[in-house]
């Protein structure tokens, strides 16, 4: 700028804006086989990007392992098959920073969240085979006595999700076999065995005390098991002449809960303290979830959806002018874990930190198998599992995680009946790992009474900085 005699000058430096990361990598957590596809988005449509893997570039001439693909300001980095050579810390680098996320590749496991179970069925009666497995792409066949298993119209076979069924209608004696489910590719084998059972009952004559069969040979009628939200079904062969009026009731307690000792016998009367006392609650024929149907020679008590409260000792009494009969059953409820507690972490280092907690407070009646443990990035909403054979303990050790980032953990109970909820997420945290020693640590001076000393900072900082 020039005026008159004076004149003053600058210089004017322009360079490109920095490529900023607006959507970072997420963790993955694979099997060897499985598609990996990483995606990040950059603040520039178009941008130059470098994708590393360990700190090393991934170059076009191995585009037959990696396969790079750009759609905008998104950025994919694909890994068609994963294998365990892949495992590892990848990242995408800009011109104004970088995104990490690991790479955990493990063997292909299955893991059995529900096995079938024995069935013992009446005729005519559907029996239904049920298990659940870890991974809900899986197929697999049923077999019978090892042949496999056609469906027709009576047979049924099918997958949803993780769960995998077989339903058998109008139950014959033919059907009484061992049964076996057989996931494709996987080195296990789910067996249980169908009993057939034929309810005898003898000739009536006239003017007879009316009775309950349930003496069927092999089997007592002890605790009757049945999972929550399944149908609670009470089939109860009896007979009388004239035909017996059926009542059922369940006790219940009054006041206090049903305490550890000796069971009901028929008068509700348990044998405990008088501190404890016992009620019937009759149960009508339509009672919300509840029904009851009743012929000459049998009565079938049912409960829709069974729940934990559905639990008790049921009294089923036949009366007629002749006489009376009573028996209990007693029904057991079990379900999946109540969900843990959010757990605690402790040890947080450079890429790993402790993990603890406690056992559900209700563990579904069943014993608690074992825990599986998610983790996540603070700002993300996809949470990663970190365990395919379950934890028995109740701390882990959680490794490969990048230092500088927040993340919080979560744990599941799982039992024979499945898997709970997910407990609330633990409290955040940052890995971090301490700085490297100083160097040229050196006197700088000396006087009568005082030593200078000067060094340099650590070679590394860490994400914690320098305080």
């Amino acid at each position: 700028c020039v005026v008159g005699s004076e004149k003053c000058s600058t210089e004017l430096f322009v360079k490109e804006p920095p490529v900023l990361i607006t959507c970072p990598l997420e963790d993955q957590l694979v099997m060897v086989g499985q598609r990996v596809e990483f995606e990040c988005e950059v603040s520039e449509e178009g941008a130059q990007v470098k994708w590393l893997k360990d700190g090393v570039e991934l170059t076009r001439e191995e585009t037959f392992k990696y396969r790079f693909k750009k759609d905008g300001q998104r950025h994919h980095l694909i890994i068609n098959e994963a294998t365990l050579e892949d495992a590892g810390r990848y990242a995408l680098r800009t011109s104004g920073g970088q995104a990490l996320a690991e790479l955990i590749v493990q063997e292909k496991k299955l893991e059995v969240y529900q096995s079938i179970a024995d069935l013992t069925v009446g005729s005519k009666d559907q029996a239904v085979f049920k298990c659940e497995v870890s991974d809900e792409n899986v197929r697999g066949v049923w077999l019978k006595n090892g042949k496999e298993l056609v469906p027709d119209g009576r047979i049924k076979v099918s997958h949803i999700g993780r769960v995998h069924r077989l339903t058998m209608d109008d139950v014959t004696p033919a059907d009484e076999a061992d049964y076996s489910f057989v996931p494709e590719g996987f080195a296990c084998n789910l067996s249980a065995k169908l009993h057939f059972m034929e309810v005898k009952i003898d000739f009536v004559p006239r003017q007879e005390p009316p009775k309950i069969h349930l003496d069927c040979p092999g089997r007592v009628p002890d605790t009757i098991v049945v999972v929550a939200g399944n149908k609670l079904r009470l089939d109860v062969p009896i007979s009388g002449d004239p035909a017996p009026t059926v009542i059922w009731q369940k006790t219940i307690t009054k006041g206090n809960k049903v305490p550890a000792g000796p069971a009901l016998n028929a008068s509700g009367d348990s044998g405990a303290s008088d501190e404890w006392v016992f009620d019937k609650k009759l149960l009508c024929e339509t009672e919300g979830r509840v029904r009851v149907e009743t012929t000459k020679d049998r009565s079938i008590f049912t409960v829709e959806g069974a729940e934990k409260e559905d639990e008790g000792v049921y009294v089923v009494t036949v009366q007629n002018p002749v006489g009376e009969d009573q028996v209990n059953l007693t029904v057991k409820v079990i379900d999946v874990p109540d969900a843990p507690a959010a757990p605690k972490i402790s040890n947080v280092g450079e890429d790993s930190c402790t993990v603890r907690w406690e056992p559900p407070a209700y563990d579904g009646g069943q014993p608690v198998l074992g825990y599986i443990l998610e983790r996540k990035k603070k700002k993300s909403y996809r949470w990663m599992r970190l365990n395919f054979d379950l934890l028995r303990e109740l701390s882990h050790e959680a490794r490969c995680m990048i230092e500088g980032v927040v993340y919080e953990m979560r744990v599941y109970a799982v039992n024979a009946v499945g898997m709970s909820r997910p407990s609330p997420a633990s409290q955040p945290f940052m890995p971090v790992g301490p700085p490297s020693e100083p160097s040229h640590l050196a006197v700088e001076d000396v006087s009568d009474t005082t030593v200078s000393l000067k060094w340099r900072p650590p070679e590394r900082m860490g994400a914690g900085g320098l305080d």
